[in-house]
């Protein structure tokens, strides 16, 4: 089942769909990694470029465009690195509570 992240509530309803394991794509289609966990509202994923292997990165859910059978992003893959690398973003996004 698709379902489209653009409504009011940005991708927050969509993040119900998302499971353990799936795939996360950016705009261009192309794999940045796969969902951990969901953690404080946010997908957490292990990045196919990260090293250690063992590192993860937050990713909002205003970002999330869709979900099927992976979870598609609605900035490129070069976007998201720019803000993670350039805000506090775990921080911002106060991450160290559960969901």
């Amino acid at each position: 089942m698709s379902m489209n992240g653009q409504d009011r509530a940005g991708g927050r309803p969509l993040l119900a769909l998302i499971s353990r394991g799936m795939a996360v794509v950016d705009s261009d289609g192309t794999r940045i990694g796969t969902v951990d966990k969901l953690e404080g509202g946010h997908l957490k994923i292990s990045r196919v470029d990260q090293k250690p292997r063992n590192q993860h990165q937050y990713v909002t859910p205003d970002w999330i465009a869709a979900v099927d059978d992976r979870v598609t992003l609605n900035r490129t893959f070069d976007e998201a690195k720019r803000v993670w690398a350039s805000e506090p973003y775990a921080k911002r996004h106060h991450l160290e509570r559960a969901i």
